[in-house]
């Protein structure tokens, strides 16, 4: 009951970091993001301490330098 008191889903994450969810699980799939935390029903959320490491990590810059390669 505790991690849903200052959680998100997946696409509140990814909105916040501008990225699609599909790009925050190619991520985690590829090695290159830290494995999310997931609940009960195996669904994966985020806390805001999460949100903050990931945009150390650069994943919107990283998703946006990305997208400007194909302009």
């Amino acid at each position: 009951m505790l991690e849903k008191l200052h959680t998100l889903t997946i696409r509140q994450a990814a909105d916040q970091l501008d990225v699609s969810p599909s790009w925050l699980r190619f991520g985690e799939r590829l090695g290159s993001l830290p494995r999310a935390r997931r609940n009960q029903s195996g669904w994966r959320y985020y806390t805001p301490e999460d949100i903050e490491r990931l945009r150390r990590l650069g994943v919107g810059e990283r998703k946006r330098r990305l997208d400007g390669c194909n302009e």
